[in-house]
């Protein structure tokens, strides 16, 4: 009995009923987009933010323990051939880039130089077999090049400092003592970065380390990894690890905090110290805390207007079948049913506005996020479930209260012709 009279109403009055869900098809599909939007905007400005530099910094437990003094060589070092095993890590998916560097020290024209070996661009081996290319040119995004990088293992970088000082060119010719022996390098290009590299000589890391016989050896390594800002439990962590309780702990193990990060790559490197760079994930962090209240804000005016529209939309169908709900009291229906019939019938209309929206409010979000972040969003096919759901629950809540107006009244003077 239900299920027919609920055919016969959709039936009935098909303008009003395609204008409902055609406002909650408008209001729920701006929605969609701004959640497509939100769900992306953390990991792809985390990305965009790597251009800040490395947010961790791997460094040997007795280099982190004791501090080498500015221009003195460390003594103690890791090996290269264990960066393969952090592809291969909990966290390996989040780590975007390493760049692994030995430091040494060498002369040019008389003067003192500080030389620092890099990989430029260095092909990981991972265990899907898909090489990992990394180096300076995937950490260091940031710096600026005059120039070109080094194609070979004779060609150098000059810090913009160094090369004012050498007075050098992009092309001229370099002489470096290192270890008492002589090597002649070029110039590929000048770069400036605002740091220390300003004031060095930048080769790669093969040459420096042949140069002075540390074959396979690194000093320090740089890692941009995609990490979640900070919150509470990660502060809480940090200042006091054993007050966390196991469900706590689990839960900042199982999040990618810039300590958990740091503590799986020392898990995975033994004998190294991974320190969290907290100029760069304070500066992300900080950011993405100003962009989500912003989000959130957005979602709740699209979401608001929609609630605003639509109630008004079927409060004056509901006005318009206040006669017919007289009618169904008359006839022995109880107000009970006669709201769960109404509700029912709203909530239909708003679960196909909310099916119309996901099948635009997806494309749309994704049409925002490639406009945004130049690059495509990953599909979130949850959203072709929930936002019918949602539809469905926005239009019998915009119903909800009409219906109980209009069942108040009493049906004889609204089937007489009286006004209620």
């Amino acid at each position: 009995m239900m299920g027919r009279l609920l055919l016969r109403s959709l039936a009935r009055r098909a303008p009003q009923k395609a204008l409902a869900t055609a406002v909650v098809w408008a209001g729920l599909t701006l929605i969609v987009a701004l959640v497509v939007l939100g769900l992306e905007v953390g990991d792809r400005l985390n990305l965009e933010m790597a251009s800040f530099g490395a947010n961790i910094r791997i460094e040997p437990l007795e280099t982190a323990a004791a501090p080498s003094l500015p221009g003195v060589a460390p003594q103690a070092y890791l090996e290269t051939a264990q960066l393969a095993r952090l592809k291969r890590s909990f966290w390996a998916s989040n780590i975007l880039g390493i760049s692994p560097r030995l430091e040494t020290a060498a002369r040019a024209q008389d003067r003192e130089l500080r030389l620092v070996g890099l990989w430029f661009d260095h092909a990981l081996p991972t265990p899907t077999g898909e090489p990992f290319v990394t180096g300076a040119r995937q950490v260091y995004r940031h710096w600026q090049l005059e120039g070109a990088w080094p194609a070979s293992e004779d060609e150098v970088l000059l810090g913009r400092k160094v090369a004012a000082r050498l007075a050098l060119q992009p092309g001229d010719a370099l002489v470096l003592d290192v270890a008492g022996a002589r090597h002649r390098v070029g110039v590929s290009g000048i770069v400036t970065t605002g740091e220390v590299e300003d004031e060095a000589v930048l080769a790669s890391l093969e040459s420096v380390q042949r140069w002075t016989g540390l074959a396979g050896k690194f000093s320090s390594a740089d890692v941009t990894a995609l990490v979640t800002p900070e919150n509470v439990l990660a502060e809480k962590y940090r200042r006091a690890p054993e007050s966390l309780t196991p469900e706590e702990f689990e839960q900042w193990l199982c999040t990618p905090y810039p300590g958990s990060v740091a503590a799986d790559i020392e898990k995975a490197l033994p004998g190294a110290s991974a320190r969290v760079v907290r100029r760069v994930t304070e500066t992300q962090g900080a950011l993405l805390e100003r962009l989500e209240p912003l989000m959130l804000a957005l979602a709740l005016l699209a979401g608001t207007a929609s609630v605003v529209s639509t109630a008004a939309v079927l409060e004056r169908t509901v006005r318009e079948r206040r006669t017919e709900m007289a009618l169904l009291r008359a006839m022995g229906a109880r107000r009970a049913q006669v709201l769960r019939l109404a509700l029912l019938e709203a909530g239909l209309l708003g679960g196909a506005g909310g099916l119309l929206a996901a099948a635009t409010g997806v494309p749309l979000g994704g049409w925002l996020v490639q406009r945004v972040f130049g690059s495509p969003a990953e599909p979130h096919w949850i959203l072709l479930a929930i936002a019918p759901l949602l539809g469905g629950a926005l239009a019998t809540l915009a119903t909800w209260s009409a219906v109980l107006r209009a069942l108040r009244a009493e049906p004889a003077p609204l089937l007489a012709g009286g006004v209620a």
